[in-house]
Parts: C-alpha cells; structure tokens; sequence
C-alpha cells in the first residue's frame, strides 16, 4: 500500500524546504512561477492531497459549514443548495447538509452535533414547530455564528436572507387588482413563521389599498398541506364569487392548482391562480403561472456569502438582508380589466 505523500516529501525530491512547498501550492506570490509549476507537476504525479486537519489545527478554521434544513422538497430547496455549494465552493469551503425532519427537538439534536464537528458556521431553515430559539443561541453564545435562511422568526433579531415577502405579496395583490379581480382569495402557511407573517400582511395592505378587504375577499392560513382539499372546498362554497386565488408558495400553489383542476375548474378562465414561486414549477403546469420570482439560488448564494465572510472575519452576520423579488407575468392570470362592462 503506497503511503501518503506529505509536504516534506514533495520538497525532499525537489530540493527546497517544505514552507515553499506549501507556499507554492497556496499561489503565495514569494515564491517563483517555475518553483510553482514544479510543485504541482510533482503534486499532480504523487496525487497530493493537503491534510486537512493539519490546516485545521494551523488556521483554526475546518472550512466546513452545516446546513440544516427541515425537508428537501421538489420545490425551492434544491436550487437554494445549489446556490449555498456554488459560494461555498467558489471560496473553497465544504457545505454538510442535516435535514431535521421539521421537527425542533431533532432540529436542537443537529445543532449541538454540528458544533461538535468544529463546523466553522451555519446555515438554518427552521421547523414549522420553532417558536422559541434559545437552543439556537446556546450555540451561537459558543461563537459559532448561526444564519437563518429563508424562513426568519418573529421573536429574535438572528441573522438571516431572505426576499422582501411583505412587498412579494403586496405586489401579487396589485397586480390581480390592476387586472380587474376584486374579489381575491389568499392562501397561506403556517402562521408562526415570519415568512407567512409577512408575507399575509403585504397581501392585506393591498387589498386594503383596493377597497377589497371587505368585499367578498378572504385570507386564510393553511398549516398543514393536507388540510387543503377541505379548505378549499369550503373557500369555493363560502366565495363562489371569487375570480383569483393567490398562494404564498410553491406547495401551496401546486396543490391549488391540482384542487382546482380536479374540481373541473379551468385555470384562468374559471379561477385566475397566482403565487410566490421559485420560478420552476410555474412552468410544469399548465397553463404556466404567473407568479413573483422567490430565487432560491440567489437566497443560498448570499446567505452562504455572508457566513463566510464572518468566518474569514471580512464581515459580521448581525443583520438581515432581504433580496427583491421580480415579477413574471405568463398565463395563468385573466385580465378582466380588459372585458367589456355589461350593463
């Protein structure tokens, strides 16, 4: 079995010391360009891989983040990780991804097993169930910063990125509005997190700037996605009169418009349906949905930006960014507004 090559071999064979070895390899500009090319020749030939834990040991850092998530979904998560390796690779560091479950007591597990794998930092999507974050501090008082990603609690100041849902919603509501609905139904989560919050009360300012709040229009929250089929049966009996729907999400939006569908309701000649999306699954179903773009790449990439900088010690991670999300006008919308007035 061939032993691993270390640092002092390769400066053995060409001759030099092993601090111009490990010079070389980082790029460090000490050091020649011929000496440089030699080193990784010869690293390349030997297939030299840096011990990790001795660079561990020498910068304190392990340049390894966690990511704990609650599920990994077809929706939104998977472009978010995307996103979280893409600037985590791009400064050189590892991302280790834990799913919780949704469920804050194995949430609370992962936490304290990540801090005892030295992580250098990390990245949180907490559980429908996280009210309280006192095991969330507990492991940023060790000094090991912690960032939310896209979903923010209500009842902390943590760090975290995510886009503006107030304004996403507020938009969403103009523009169902602007395109003669006036009478809206508003589907949304769970009401304990920030992101639901948020992203309800944007949606309600619209329609309180519309003078539809109290005319036919409804909102509603939705904790559990298999409450749905119910709930829309009684939303479509209690507001026949209803034109559009609008769904703070892809879960939600995908389900209501699989209700919908299934009812026999054509989308948007019977009911308009408009969400907060990704920006994926609007265009697998048909007709394609109108939506605001939720960008989970760019989520990951600046919430991974942001812990590393604080990690490198370019930054601190003590605010919360929020990101703006675009429009994307497609099918799924009727514009009523266009339609002759029938007297």
């Amino acid at each position: 079995m061939m032993k691993r090559i270390t640092i002092k071999d390769l400066a053995a064979e060409l001759g030099t010391t092993p601090s111009t070895v490990s010079r070389a390899l980082a790029d460090n500009h000490q050091v020649s360009d011929e000496m440089k090319l030699r080193v990784r020749e010869l690293a390349h030939k030997y297939n030299y891989q840096p011990n990790k834990r001795a660079k561990s040991l020498r910068t304190r850092r392990t340049d390894t983040i966690a990511l704990i998530l609650p599920e990994i979904n077809s929706f939104f998560v998977p472009e978010m990780i995307f996103g979280i390796n893409t600037a985590a690779a791009k400064n050189n560091f590892s991302v280790m991804i834990f799913q919780s479950d949704n469920l804050l007591e194995r949430e609370s597990e992962l936490l304290r097993y990540v801090h005892s794998l030295a992580v250098d930092g990390v990245l949180l999507s907490v559980t429908e169930e996280t009210k309280d974050v006192a095991h969330i501090e507990e492991i940023r008082q060790t000094g090991t910063p912690i960032l939310l990603i896209d979903k923010l609690t209500g009842t902390s100041n943590l760090p975290g990125v995510s886009i503006n849902g107030f304004d996403a919603a507020y938009r969403a509501g103009n523009y169902l509005a602007e395109h003669g609905h006036r009478k809206l139904i508003g589907i949304f989560g769970n009401p304990s997190l920030t992101m639901t919050v948020q992203r309800r009360a944007g949606f309600e300012q619209s329609m309180l700037e519309k003078g539809l709040l109290n005319g036919g229009s409804c909102m509603i929250e939705v904790e559990q996605i298999l409450e749905l089929p119910s709930v829309l049966d009684t939303l479509l009996h209690d507001f026949a009169d209803a034109t559009a729907i609008f769904t703070m999400s892809d879960e939600l939006m995908v389900h209501t418009h699989f209700e919908l569908t299934r009812r026999g309701l054509r989308i948007p000649d019977d009911f308009s349906l408009m969400a907060i999306s990704d920006g994926f699954a609007p265009y697998y179903l048909h007709p394609n949905i109108t939506h605001i773009h939720h960008s989970g790449f760019e989520v990951g990439y600046a919430a991974t930006s942001m812990l590393i900088n604080n990690v490198l010690g370019k930054s601190g991670t003590k605010e919360r960014k929020v990101l703006v999300a675009p429009l994307c006008q497609l099918q799924s919308v009727a514009n009523l507004a266009a339609l002759p007035v029938v007297s």
